[in-house]
């Protein structure tokens, strides 16, 4: 082989590489996303919770107070 067409074999090779660590890096990156979409989720529905914890523990505080 001539010089020139071991680059190219090695560019080629090098080119290969990197789109199969693109694909690896898109898949991640979807999962990622995903995860984070469920943890945003998760995150607002335990606020929510929260919330209505508060606002039950107060309400017997209330009562507890009018109680004495």
């Amino acid at each position: 082989m001539s010089k020139i067409s071991e680059q190219l074999e090695s560019l080629k090779l090098s080119i290969n590489s990197i789109k199969d660590k693109m694909q690896k890096v898109r898949i991640e990156n979807a999962l990622l996303l995903k995860q984070q979409t469920g943890l945003v989720t998760e995150k607002s529905e335990l606020i929510k919770k929260n919330e209505l914890a508060r606002e039950e523990i107060e309400s017997v505080l209330e009562r507890i107070k009018n109680i004495e």
